[in-house]
This record gives structure tokens, C-alpha cells and sequence, in this order.
């Protein structure tokens, strides 16, 4: 599958006139959790040609395109990227730490993670990855749910509780956000549903256990109660215009 997902990637450079500088995976086989049968959540950093960037016009700054019903792939162009990047936004730090690398321009990954973590603000990732968990609660009005879901909530919490405790960025996959756990017994079921997921499929629904939801309930309330520290002067975005310029100028 890695070939035909390279090859896609070199379509898309040719059909959108585009250069990609970093394609990764973003979704469950990033995080650790992947299903048999999960598909392939690829994320693109592109950037455009220098001309482009000087026109009057702004050009649409992000792609999305799709291949039969597994591979699924999105992603930005830089200049958004590096944007997101000073407002301390998770996702272009997810990104830049993926262990499944499809292409990279030489030493982008570095580049882009050495800018996530001048730019990290504890408050404005905390929130982010607390709305994420809110939002995935929904699932888990009922008492059987799927797995995968379950993790959409359980991930941003660690990453919160990880940011909390460590004021740094945190990992993205789970296996490592488990040690920040120290509640022994919630992190090995939360282990042994990793076990689980890595046989079932997508579709697999799954009932769940008191333990995590004492576990779920008691990190909304820490979260909650926590007030993070917010930086009073968010460094100037001087880095990351030189960035943007080496870029576009080669």
C-alpha cells in the first residue's frame, strides 16, 4: 500500500502544481491503534510556486482528495501551516511527529517541530485538545460504543493531562501518552483495549467498563479545575516568515 500511496502523492504534485514537503499518517496507524481493516489517513504540508504567492488573488490553501474507500488524504499549504503553528495549534505538531513518513522534503520535519516548540503555549494546546475530547463524547451517551471512538476521547485527554504536568508538546501516539498515567489500573485496561483494537475491525462495537469512565470523568474535572499558565508576549512570527521565504525561494 505504501507504493501506491507514494504514487498518489506524485499525481497530486502533477495535477495541482504543487510541491509536497511532508506526507504523513495522521490517523489511528499513527497513534498506535490501527484496526485491520482501518484506512489510510495521509496528511500533506505543500507549498506552491513563488509566483503564486505574490498574486493579488489568494489561492485555496488546502486539498482534499480521496481514492476508494481507504485512502483518505488532506492537507495545507505551508503558509497556513506556518499560521497555525503560531496560535500553538496541535495539529501541525501531530503532524511534524508522525512515525509513518511518506515523503519529506530534506530536514522539513525538524524544521517544522523546532518552530511547534518555540511556539507552544500550554493554554491555547490544552483547549484545543479539550475540545477535541468534548466533542467526541457524544459517543459515550450510550454504554456500547465503538472502539474507535472511544479513543477519539481518550487521546486528547492524555495529551491534555501530558501538556498539564509536563508543559511541553506532547506525543501523538498513545502507547507513549500512557505513561502519563499514573492511575496503574486505568492505564493497563486502556493497554489491553489497545490489544483489542489491533483484532477487531471498524465496526466493532465495544462495552465500556466503569474504570474508564471513572478514568474520562475524572480527567474532564482535572482539566477543568487546572488553570494553565498563558504566555504574556507570544513570541513575533519573525521565524517563521524565514522559514516561509527560504521555502518559496527554492
Amino acid at each position: 500500500m505504501k507504493e501506491e500511496i507514494i504514487e498518489h502523492i506524485k499525481q497530486l504534485e502533477v495535477t495541482k502544481n504543487i510541491e509536497i514537503l511532508l506526507a504523513v499518517e495522521s490517523g489511528s496507524r499513527a497513534w498506535g491503534c490501527p484496526s485491520p481493516d482501518s484506512d489510510y489517513d495521509i496528511r500533506i504540508i505543500y507549498k506552491r510556486s513563488r509566483s503564486e504567492y505574490l498574486e493579488i488573488d489568494d489561492k485555496p490553501d488546502s486539498i482534499d482528495y480521496f481514492h476508494g474507500a481507504l485512502l483518505d488524504i488532506n492537507g495545507w499549504d505551508i503558509k497556513k501551516v506556518l499560521k497555525l503553528i503560531r496560535k500553538s495549534n496541535a495539529t501541525p505538531f501531530e503532524w511534524a511527529q508522525s512515525p509513518i513518513v511518506y515523503k519529506e522534503r530534506d530536514g522539513f520535519k525538524d524544521k517544522i517541530l523546532d518552530l511547534c516548540t518555540y511556539y507552544f503555549q500550554a493554554r491555547h494546546t490544552v483547549n484545543h485538545y479539550k475540545g477535541i475530547a468534548k466533542n467526541s463524547m457524544n459517543s459515550l451517551l450510550k454504554d456500547e460504543i465503538k472502539l474507535k471512538k472511544l479513543f477519539y476521547v481518550l487521546r486528547p485527554l492524555m495529551a491534555a493531562h501530558w501538556i498539564i504536568e509536563r508543559n511541553e508538546i506532547p506525543p501523538m501516539d498513545i502507547p507513549s501518552l500512557l505513561n502519563i498515567i499514573t492511575d496503574k489500573s486505568a492505564a493497563n485496561h486502556i493497554q489491553q483495549l489497545l490489544k483489542i483494537k489491533d483484532s477487531a475491525n471498524e465496526d466493532y462495537v465495544h462495552k465500556v467498563e466503569p474504570i474508564i469512565t471513572d478514568y474520562i470523568s475524572n480527567q474532564f474535572e482535572m482539566i477543568h479545575s487546572t488553570q494553565v499558565e498563558e504566555h504574556s508576549d507570544p513570541p513575533n512570527s519573525d521565524r517563521l516568515n524565514e522559514l516561509f521565504k527560504e521555502l518559496i525561494e527554492n
